[in-house]
């Protein structure tokens, strides 16, 4: 784990602690077996299912996560699935979809570093404000790692997670300011919008409705951009 001099502690919040490398093989092995499954016959699918999932130790949903969209709300979002993709069922569908979650999978590019967005046919980059990051982070007791269980030192946050959080986002912040609290050069009326590369940005201060429906809309769009 890289250590940071200036704040005079190892720095879990960079590229470089992560093994990008080990990421991008890993999202291209699951293509691959998606592809085989699709191709098998007579396979047991419940077996297939649980070999391709993968769980974040940090899934944690609430009880009432069921509740949270209704199921008006669910089949509003089936019909605009149907309506986009220009099919009659969900069974026609052309693809299947991997969703991969965790911080800096849209770093700055870097020398020397994979880029697991590059592996992506979309991407929803949804952010906070500092206070409630910050927030968050201090509630945490600690993080299981290969090395033991890290917990952040004092001041952790404020010389480590968000400097490099700024700094390792910067071509995001560029063309979106407000997601590090600067309104003045951002489009007030615009709760998310797509970038060149295929990610859209949107405020975690929107509804889970609206986030749920960004992230859906960017999965279809970025199907219709590889026809």
């Amino acid at each position: 784990i890289p250590f940071n001099k200036e704040a005079g502690a190892q720095d879990w919040d960079c590229p470089e602690a992560f093994d990008m490398e080990k990421l991008v093989n890993t999202i291209r092995a699951m293509r691959g077996r998606i592809g085989q499954r699709s191709n098998m016959q007579g396979h047991n699918e419940d077996s297939i299912d649980k070999q391709c999932h993968y769980a974040s130790q940090w899934a944690n949903p609430p009880e009432d996560v069921d509740s949270v969209v209704s199921s008006d709300e669910l089949e509003a979002m089936r019909q605009l699935i149907l309506e986009s993709l220009e099919i009659s069922t969900v069974d026609e569908i052309p693809f299947s979809v991997i969703l991969l979650d965790g911080i800096l999978l849209f770093h700055d590019r870097i020398d020397g570093c994979a880029y697991p967005g590059a592996e992506c046919d979309a991407g929803l980059f949804v952010f906070a404000q500092r206070h409630t990051l910050k927030q968050r982070r201090e509630a945490r007791t600690g993080y299981t790692t290969k090395e033991g269980i890290w917990e952040d030192p004092p001041e952790y946050f404020d010389s480590i997670v968000w400097p490099n959080f700024v700094k390792y986002h910067s071509k995001i912040i560029r063309k979106h300011p407000n997601v590090v609290g600067d309104t003045s050069g951002s489009q007030p009326d615009c709760k998310q919008k797509r970038q060149n590369d295929g990610i859209v940005v949107c405020s975690s201060d929107n509804s889970v409705q609206e986030t749920l429906h960004a992230c859906v809309k960017a999965i279809v769009e970025a199907q219709r951009y590889r026809k």
